[in-house]
């Protein structure tokens, strides 16, 4: 049956938790979708504008980047592939000629007619009949003379020359340009006059495209140069349709893209998703945090509920007043009242990381943005030693002009309107004033909400003023000096192994107030030898005695204490037996067997906390301690060994995180602490002049 209530616990906490994180996403979605709304306009092309329309957040102008893209792309250069195989082609044809020709040249038994008529048959280089006839009368010298020359410029030429196809522009101007650089190379040549003009005719027919065009690596370039374009942008706020003017098709465009057409053609669920996302990645973080780093805040339900609920109120407060300006956002009102509420590290933590979602909610303002974050960290440290709620003002006045200054150098860094930026600073200054407003009044809300003890509840309820600790002082005189001496020694015991030491103070304040019920049945409290006790049974006292911890427990929940003080009333005495009466009924029984000793014992709990199983020493300690006849040094840590030893020995510092190291430093603060309370003083010397003045004077 306990494992199915335990397995029952652990299922009903993780729904709750889910819950809590469908709820917090829903709220949080619902504040950030409103700034992705935007009023819609029915307009036509041609039709008259009646209202300047801005854009309500930058925006891509696909228009006008892919005209700029085109203009970029024009200018790209055709790329080319050069191929070498063509000048080895021109070269072995060159070569091919001439030895198809060299042979029927030098044939002496045939006339320059057959010679021509040879040539022309033969040869594969198309040439005029005057040429075929000038190359029968050449001599076998000028022929191989005219051979070299054409290898020699050809190949040249093909060096040093990029003869394009025709595929994408003409190329008439590469050949123009290939047959001045013959003419130019004939010209300079020792070729005699007549051959001339039949090498530069058989060069001619030699110039052919070696410079071809290569469509993948001009479709790379341009995609890559295409890359490199930047878009051109619609700035947020700038004026899209001016107010008179007819639209234009360009501009319907525009204002499709922005979601500002009412013609149900636009909706961009990518942003809606994304934004979802986004949501769901900043709690999921969050919470991660919490439960690797935090788990004490994650397992407490109350503080976890009450972050989420911090962290909405942010976005909420970011969202609405950024209506009005977003420099009017109070933006340390949650870092501040978060940090004390929680701590300054988790403060620091959480709301860095809701810095995304306010600067989503601000559209992404760099200098919202970068304030927000700077509030979070001044937010989170500065009030890490609050002592009185003056504190949180004198902390806003702070962070207002550190706000004031950033926002001016920004400001400056950005524009040079000076109007502009003291305005933004002003406005900056209310928000900072208006965030020490919020947490004061805040506060208190959370306090009681929430059932949690800040440092300011703990500073009110240690106030001597506070009307339990008033009638504690007036009823029961003894109990109060006792309370405060216990909160005494548990302060100092406290700060020396880490744990909360102004709580232990304030809790060991109230521990003892059932006491005021019936005062006088308890030691510190009675006049003189007169004792009640010695008149009812033991039994009767030990009922009495143990009461005092019901009674306080009731008189806290009359006084709405926080719970962590009640817990500290309920668990200060653990579940030890009341000894002394014990031990009296024993004694005096006629049946020491039928006196059962959980009849004499405390009904618990044990200390849960190292708050509590301190106290719980404290008081046990001071009591002890007070009744030592002669409180030495050596007494006084005999009797402090004697009684942690018990409480060691019993199990009731079982279920606190105190370890035993903790428990040699807790002994050495008693004893520090003890030691200047009951320490020797001089006894005053008789002045015995003045008696025999006295004397004098009497005598006369």
């Amino acid at each position: 049956m306990k494992k199915l209530d335990l397995k029952r616990f652990f299922i009903r906490e993780k729904q709750n938790r889910i819950i809590i994180f469908i709820v917090s996403f829903i709220l949080i979605y619902a504040v950030l979708l409103t700034g992705l709304t935007t009023k819609r306009y029915n307009l036509k092309l041609g039709e008259i504008a009646k209202v300047d329309i801005k854009a309500p957040r930058e925006v891509k102008d696909d228009l006008s980047t892919q005209d700029r893209v085109n203009q970029v792309l024009d200018s790209v250069p055709i790329q080319y592939n050069k191929k070498p195989e063509v000048k080895t082609e021109t070269i072995d044809k060159i070569n091919k000629f001439f030895s198809t020709v060299n042979p029927i040249i030098i044939d002496s038994q045939t006339d320059e007619k057959q010679k021509q008529q040879k040539i022309k048959s033969a040869a594969d280089i198309s040439l005029s009949d005057n040429d075929y006839l000038k190359l029968a009368r050449m001599s076998k010298s000028d022929m191989d003379e005219l051979h070299n020359f054409l290898i020699e410029s050809m190949s040249d030429l093909y060096d040093n020359n990029n003869i394009s196809d025709n595929s994408q522009k003409d190329n008439e101007e590469d050949i123009k340009k290939a047959q001045e650089d013959i003419i130019i190379k004939v010209g300079n040549s020792n070729l005699s006059k007549s051959i001339r003009d039949l090498a530069i005719n058989i060069a001619y027919t030699q110039i052919s495209p070696n410079f071809f065009y290569d469509k993948d690596k001009t479709q790379e370039l341009k995609i890559e140069t295409a890359k490199k374009v930047p878009p051109v942008m619609i700035k947020k706020d700038q004026i899209i349709v001016k107010e008179g003017e007819p639209v234009t098709k360009y501009q319907i465009g525009v204002l499709k893209d922005l979601g500002l057409l009412n013609d149900g053609s636009y909706f961009k669920w990518y942003i809606y998703i994304s934004l979802a996302v986004l949501v769901v990645l900043i709690l999921a973080l969050q919470w991660i945090y919490l439960n690797i780093y935090s788990k004490s805040i994650y397992k407490d339900f109350n503080i976890f509920v009450m972050i989420n609920i911090l962290s909405f109120l942010g976005i909420l407060f970011a969202r609405s007043l950024g209506i009005i300006s977003p420099f009017f956002i109070p933006l340390a009102f949650i870092p501040m009242i978060f940090s004390i509420l929680v701590n300054s590290k988790t403060s620091l933590v959480i709301n860095i990381l809701n810095c995304v979602l306010i600067s989503t909610a601000v559209e992404f303002n760099i200098e919202i943005t970068i304030l927000a974050m700077v509030n979070v960290i001044i937010g989170s440290i500065i009030l890490r030693k609050l002592q009185q709620r003056n504190d949180i003002l004198y902390a806003t006045i702070c962070i207002a002009v550190i706000n004031i200054v950033l926002t001016v150098s920004m400001g400056f860094l950005l524009t040079n309107n000076v109007v502009d930026v003291a305005e933004k600073a002003i406005f900056t200054g209310i928000g900072s004033i208006i965030s020490g407003i919020l947490v004061i009044g805040f506060l208190p809300v959370f306090e009681s909400s929430f059932n949690i003890v800040t440092t300011i509840k703990l500073l009110e309820l240690s106030n001597p003023n506070n009307p339990l600790l008033k009638r504690l002082l007036m009823e029961a005189p003894g109990t109060y000096h006792h309370s405060i001496l216990v909160g005494n020694l548990a302060e100092v015991a406290t700060e020396e192994v880490g744990g909360n030491a102004l709580f232990s103070r304030v809790a060991a304040y109230y521990h003892d107030i059932g006491k005021i019920k019936r005062p006088y049945f308890f030691k510190e409290n009675q006049l003189g030898n007169d004792n009640p006790h010695d008149k009812i049974t033991s039994a009767l006292s030990a009922v009495i005695i143990i009461s005092h911890v019901k009674d306080g427990v009731e008189m806290a929940k009359e006084y709405k204490l926080p719970k962590v003080i009640i817990d500290v009333i309920e668990q200060h005495h653990g579940t030890s037996l009341v000894k002394y009466f014990y031990v009296t009924m024993k004694n005096s029984s006629k049946s020491p067997e039928d006196v059962k000793e959980e009849d004499f014992r405390y009904p618990g709990p044990i200390p849960e906390t190292k708050e509590a199983g301190i106290i719980m020493l404290a008081d046990g300690v001071e009591a002890a301690v007070r009744s030592i006849n002669e409180p030495n040094k050596d007494n006084i840590e005999s009797m402090i060994n004697d009684i942690i030893n018990d409480r060691l020995s019993s199990g009731q510092l079982d279920n606190c995180d105190l370890t035993l190291r903790d428990i040699t430093k807790i002994k050495a603060a008693f004893i520090k602490v003890l030691l200047g309370i009951y320490h020797h003083r001089i006894e005053y010397p008789k002045d015995k002049w003045a008696d025999k003045n006295n004397k004098l004077i009497d005598d006369k």
